[in-house]
């Protein structure tokens, strides 16, 4: 019982941060958001198959993926950084190779110690490169939005 509650807690306590966001913001990143959220449910579904993880109580038992997590801390997080470091790479990089440390490693443990989900086959440093590699997939295609949006407006 505790972990589906805390798992709802985890998908809805997040989007309160989001009265801060005015709606320009977000409707600007939400394509970026949509992407990062579909990879990051695509990873989270092939490590059913390769047992990279396992989510313990997640609150559609059927998916591999955590939609809590996906659709809770990682968009709100992602709409953050992005609303904060936007146009500034190595800001961008910086924060998130911050934010991804603390996901793979103390987050990480805490998560395993409170039986949301466990570790399999990868390793804490791999989950850490993806989340980098999948940051900087973010970063070019906000870019590639962002030029499409230019083009369209001056009506190239």
């Amino acid at each position: 019982m505790f972990g589906r509650l805390f798992n709802l807690a985890l998908l809805i306590l997040p989007w309160l941060t989001l009265l801060k966001i005015d709606k320009f913001t977000f409707k600007r990143y939400l394509p970026v958001l949509t992407f990062s959220s579909l990879i990051i449910a695509l990873i989270s579904e092939l490590s059913k198959s390769y047992n990279w993880w396992k989510v313990k109580k997640p609150l559609v038992p059927r998916l591999g993926s955590d939609i809590s997590f996906i659709f809770g801390p990682f968009l709100v997080a992602n709409l953050w950084v992005f609303k904060l470091t936007y146009g500034r790479p190595l800001l961008y990089g910086l924060l998130n190779v911050i934010f991804d440390y603390l996901f793979a490693y103390p987050l990480t443990t805490l998560a395993e110690k409170m039986k949301i989900y466990k570790m399999g086959t990868m390793s804490r440093f791999q989950l850490f490169l993806i989340s980098i590699f999948t940051a900087g997939i973010n970063y070019l295609y906000q870019m590639f939005i962002d030029e499409a949006l230019i083009s369209r407006k001056n009506g190239n």
